[in-house]
């Protein structure tokens, strides 16, 4: 499983954090407008229903997970992946750049869906810009898995050459992240997992990763209600509650929290 990180919950971006997930990955997605996430499980659920009348989803869940996330530095501190999805707004897209390449790890892969904007000036404030690249998704993203790659100037090669590494020739139906050469989006990876799926298919997705998905370093051990999705600790749940944020997974606001045992 690869950690991934969207900026930008816009159509294009919930579609892609969806792909990630179609393909087992774990996805948090950020946009500073609540009512943008607030829209995002909704758009999910949607796109899940499809995928499985076409054919293209064996399951009625996607193998990972989607967090909706209120908070920039919490979306990006333990990604992998980084992929930047907002308009094309060169200065906001310089400002994202900045403020996440301060807060993510340092070999985390910083990407940018960029249409028009060169992505040497987008990565102009960005520490460590060698680690900076253009990644375009295309529109239906779940229906045509190619991508577009557009290194920047000071690209280093083990930056683009990371995309190609095992975990994600094994776990991903994008494959590499290669120029024009992408398997096909239905790919044995997912069938694979159908036969787990099914063996455990009364467990919610959210008992299939036991971290905390705000800290990822305590068990999550708090329920939150009235929805019942358990993702976080209680530390983190508490935190959720007391600055009036939204469930991680549904966005709905959080009255009460209810601290689970484990045995």
């Amino acid at each position: 499983m690869v950690h991934i990180a969207i900026i930008g919950a816009g159509l294009m971006g919930v579609k892609i954090a969806g792909e990630f997930a179609y393909h087992g990955h774990r996805v948090k997605i950020y946009d500073n407008s609540v009512q943008t996430l607030n829209k995002v499980y909704s758009i999910l659920e949607d796109d899940k229903k499809q995928l499985y009348i076409d054919g293209l989803l064996p399951q009625k869940h996607f193998l990972g997970q989607v967090f909706c996330m209120s908070h920039l530095e919490e979306s990006v501190k333990d990604a992998d992946f980084i992929f930047e999805v907002v308009y094309e707004d060169l200065e906001v897209k310089q400002d994202i750049f900045e403020r996440v390449s301060h807060c993510c790890k340092p070999t985390a892969v910083i990407a940018s869906n960029t249409l028009q904007l060169d992505i040497n000036k987008i990565n102009e404030r960005a520490l460590n810009k060698q680690r900076t690249l253009g990644l375009r998704f295309l529109f239906p993203v779940y229906y045509i898995p190619e991508v577009e790659i557009y290194p920047a100037n000071q690209t280093e090669v083990q930056v683009i050459e990371k995309a190609r590494q095992e975990e994600i020739l094994n776990f991903s139906g994008l494959g590499a992240f290669s120029d024009r050469s992408i398997p096909a989006l239905h790919h044995s990876g997912n069938d694979n997992v159908q036969k787990i799926q099914n063996e455990v298919f009364s467990i919610i997705p959210s008992d299939l990763d036991r971290d905390c998905a705000i800290c990822m370093d305590r068990l999550r051990d708090c329920l939150f209600s009235p929805c019942h999705h358990m993702v976080t600790c209680l530390q983190c749940g508490q935190m959720l509650q007391d600055r009036h944020d939204a469930c991680p997974i549904c966005r709905m606001d959080i009255r009460e929290i209810v601290r689970v045992y484990h045995t």
